[in-house]
């Protein structure tokens, strides 16, 4: 069969080329068309035959087939008398290297399949385009790649980090802002690394980065005439978290703001319309619960936010005035399970406490343990029965919440039927929420948010004066005026004054992120880099070691 010339390679010179049809893959059988070889050691040319061999080539695909050469070269003599080498391989100028099993532009079709794709996803491309081999032939085409680090740059670089493993292991990127390109990774975020890196680059001039302190001191030992440039984007997280923690101060005023907010908009209808909750015959899922009667303001454990506070005490409010346990949840945009934990405790915890240790489902129980214990009976027992049923806990658990139970005398409310309103559902807002609604722009934010806001800034002027604080930091990114920044850090950095912390930080760092207010310089680029690295990263998750990952990743960018 006539083979067409664009199917072999143009640089190589064959003979007696055929193809031969092996469904559902081609066979190309051709011989080396070579009159003379260069010796790889003298390299003196030879055209002195010692014998014959076989090589089989990978090519690329034809029509989606899979395409292999099997291509018959030469040894030969090598006639220079002074060389080491007696015997050498044919070699050729283009396409076919030494100890190779593909073609050149094969190989090159890999590296771009894998560059793009990493190890099986570009493994499993080959294979749909007729060209089959493993993840790790990818991988190791990779490898191969030689990338040379720019030497020099623009001189306005962008630093960050980036993590191997989120919380335990980090390196950092570099940025060339101007040229938008990224132009080295290192194996950590040392300032010890950045500065070693920084003194081969004397030519950066201006370094964007983020609060970390590791940075900030490597660029000084490394570069000390360099002029630092905070991120804006840090600053403002920054912001958002000293706002939220200076809300948790505030948690009363907060909760009475969800008290007269669920006021004005009637959570309790009252129309002509009445439930009946017949509570001696409750709906499935919806058991009575023994609950603490309430004194005064609930308990709180730990670091709780105002709108768990909230519904906390609303929840145990509800239940005593007659509510089960459905109609609370449904008012309360909670669970019937939160609901029933909240009902059952004594005091609110955190979840960063409540975490530390595995909940049970003793609740579920505590019916059916008081009517046994009226009779004479062992904690043992009890314990036995409620296993065989279904209970999750621990034997010291079970006693330490069998004692409570006992001592405080609960005992299971039998109500007879009785006419209650219906309950709208009241809404609350995590410090999280608040903190967003309070720092947004004027205008973006939907009504009933914008109604809370304002009966929350008028029944507290410190939470207002934080929040204007706050929008007057953001506004100096958009004025960009000398001094405005110092102003700014007096006002904030009162004794009055809930950012005052924040304020002291920013003092610390004043030069970089008073260049971040009057510079138009951004670390955002810097971002969008570190996404396209872990894009990179997790296509190749498990067998990317750090060598590997930083040539695909300068590949990529060149």
């Amino acid at each position: 069969m006539v083979i067409p010339s664009f199917i072999i390679p143009s640089g190589l010179r064959l003979s007696k080329a055929v193809l031969i049809n092996q469904d559902p893959s081609l066979l190309i059988a051709a011989v080396s068309a070579q009159k003379r070889s260069a010796c790889p050691c003298c390299g003196k040319r030879s055209k002195s035959i010692h014998g014959f061999y076989d090589r089989s080539l990978a090519d690329l695909p034809v029509s989606g087939r899979e395409t292999k050469v099997v291509l018959r070269v030469r040894k030969f003599f090598c006639k220079n008398r002074k060389c080491s080498r007696k015997v050498f391989t044919e070699r050729f100028v283009d396409q076919i290297k030494p100890y190779s099993r593909c073609f050149s532009r094969s190989a090159d079709l890999v590296r771009s399949v894998g560059t793009e794709l990493g190890g099986n996803k570009g493994a499993a491309l080959c294979k749909v385009i007729g060209y089959p081999i493993s993840s790790s032939t990818v991988l190791r085409t990779l490898k191969g790649i030689g990338v040379t680090v720019r030497t020099l740059t623009s001189g306005t670089i962008g630093v960050d980090d980036w993590a191997y493993k989120k919380g335990r292991n980090y390196g950092t990127i570099i940025v060339d802002l101007i040229n938008r390109e990224v132009i080295d990774l290192l194996p950590d975020r040392e300032a010890d690394t950045l500065a070693d890196w920084l003194k081969a680059h004397p030519e950066v001039h201006t370094v964007s980065r983020d609060r970390a302190s590791a940075y900030a001191l490597g660029i000084r030992n490394g570069a000390p005439d360099a002029i630092q440039v905070a991120d804006r984007f840090h600053l403002l997280v920054n912001l958002t978290d000293a706002f939220k923690r200076s809300l948790r101060r505030h948690s009363p005023v907060i909760k009475k703001c969800f008290e007269e907010m669920g006021s004005g908009q009637d959570s309790l209808l009252k129309t002509e319309e009445e439930k009946v909750i017949k509570e001696t015959e409750p709906e499935p899922g919806d058991t009575p619960v023994l609950s603490a009667p309430i004194e005064g303001e609930a308990r709180m454990v730990g670091n709780v936010g105002p709108d768990r506070q909230f519904k906390f005490q609303k929840a145990r409010e509800l239940h005593q005035e007659g509510y089960g346990i459905k109609a609370i949840a449904k008012q309360l945009g909670a669970g019937r399970k939160t609901i029933r934990k909240y009902l059952a405790s004594e005091c609110l915890v955190s979840r960063e406490i409540s975490g530390s240790r595995p909940l049970t489902n003793f609740c579920g129980f505590e019916s059916e343990l008081i009517r046994l214990s009226q009779t004479k009976t062992t904690y043992l027992n009890l314990f036995n029965h409620i296993t065989e049923k279904g209970f999750n806990g621990k034997y010291s658990q079970f006693c330490e919440r069998m004692n409570k139970l006992i001592n405080d005398g609960k005992t299971a409310k039998t109500r007879e039927n009785i006419l209650l309103p219906l309950l709208k559902p009241v809404k609350t807002w995590s410090l999280s929420k608040l903190a967003f609604i309070a720092l947004a722009k004027a205008g973006t934010l939907k009504e009933e948010d914008q109604k809370y806001l304002d009966i929350l800034l008028q029944k507290s002027p410190e939470i207002k004066h934080s929040t204007d604080l706050a929008h007057s930091f953001r506004q100096l990114f958009v004025a960009k005026e000398e001094g405005s920044l110092t102003e700014w850090i007096k006002i904030a950095g009162a004794e009055c004054s809930a950012l005052k912390g924040f304020a002291k930080g920013i003092n610390q760092d004043y030069e970089a992120v008073n260049q971040a207010v009057i510079s138009t310089i951004s670390n955002g680029q810097v971002e969008g880099q570190v996404n396209r690295l872990k894009t990179i990263k997790r296509n190749m998750y498990g067998r990317a070691g750090f060598e590997l990952l930083r040539k695909i990743v300068l590949a990529n960018s060149s």
